[in-house]
């Protein structure tokens, strides 16, 4: 599987407070911080994804799934967008297709 062109760039990146990171991708992989959690935005497209870093503080970690049903409620899509939530370490192949300089 790969997310195909325009669906990778119909992609945001928003941290866990939903402050905009990137409007577009592919990000920079630096973007993502260990010491917090953000939303990879390509609801557009039926999927929301969730890095959690793995230094975030627990809390945030917890909130993760009621911050992405909030966003999906926010941004207007589906009720049935699909939420992946991916710890630090553990990203999928097409997430990392998301990001410029993955290795």
């Amino acid at each position: 599987l790969t997310a195909d062109k325009a669906n990778a760039q119909a992609a945001a990146l928003y941290k866990m407070n939903l402050t905009k990171v990137a409007d577009s991708s592919p990000f920079a992989l630096e973007l993502l911080i260990s010491d917090d959690c953000f939303v990879l935005d390509n609801g557009l497209c039926g999927k929301i994804y969730i890095w959690k870093g793995r230094k975030a503080n627990e809390k945030e970690r917890q909130a993760a799934l009621q911050v992405a049903e909030g966003f999906i409620s926010r941004m207007q899509y589906a009720p049935n967008t699909q939420v992946e939530i991916l710890p630090q370490g553990r990203e999928s192949p097409i997430f990392k297709q998301f990001f410029k300089d993955w290795k």
